[in-house]
């Protein structure tokens, strides 16, 4: 299971790289999260050291990643970039969900790597689905969806990255006031359920946003 998950989560950072912003965003929230998990429990000072200093290096990433003031050139993280953010995140998780003397719980690290997590395994479903294999490249993850649907890319990004930190937030509380791990792993499942759900519905609730004129005009995929 251990295998399965790093072989995941690495992935999993790797493929939501689809945008400018969105992969450093996505481990800004993981490790964010990892960062307050760490720091409220004894014993985890390299963990969150590690976790802090790649935060810090992601902050200046991102900046020139979206061009902000200051940097008139974009750089890019690459496929070596993203699969290093994962690996260590998954490396964190690891070590952070040891039994007993852990800082968070195995259920916990799923809420908090949610979104990335949830657009594999639904796209990899969706692939198999049309009789595809589940490791072709397609153009069918959620950012290009919003993308598809009149999203810019920064709405896309900010969307994306608010849901992602919601979904940690609930994650970092279900762990603090210890919550049931049965009921955070059946409520994941059931975002899960319905994030599948949303997306392939999602074009309703898009051309509403359209007509309050929230989004640019509707471009259907073929």
């Amino acid at each position: 299971m251990t295998i399965a998950a790093v072989i995941g989560a690495t992935n999993a950072y790797n493929m939501v790289d689809g945008i400018d912003g969105l992969a450093g965003s996505m481990s800004l929230v993981t490790l964010g999260s990892l960062a307050l998990l760490f720091a409220a429990t004894p014993g985890f000072h390299i963990e969150l050291v590690l976790a802090v200093t790649i935060i810090m290096s992601l902050l200046p990433y991102l900046t020139a990643n979206l061009r902000l003031p200051l940097f008139r050139s974009r750089i890019f993280m690459g496929d070596a970039g993203s699969m290093f953010i994962g690996f260590s995140i998954v490396w964190l998780l690891v070590n952070g969900a040891q039994p007993d003397t852990g800082a968070l719980r195995p259920v916990t690290a799923l809420w908090i790597c949610a979104i990335p997590l949830m657009d594999m395994v639904a796209i990899m479903i969706r692939r198999a689905r049309k009789g595809q294999s589940v490791m072709v490249p397609d153009r069918d993850h959620l950012h290009h969806i919003f993308l598809r649907a009149g999203f810019t890319d920064r709405q896309a990004l900010l969307v994306i990255t608010v849901l992602a930190a919601l979904l940690a937030c609930a994650g970092i509380l279900g762990d603090a006031f210890q919550v049931p791990e049965w009921l955070m792993f059946g409520l994941f499942i059931l975002v899960f359920g319905c994030y599948s759900w949303a997306i392939g519905h999602v074009w309703r609730l898009l051309v509403l946003l359209r007509r309050l004129r929230w989004l640019r005009p509707i471009e259907r995929a073929n």
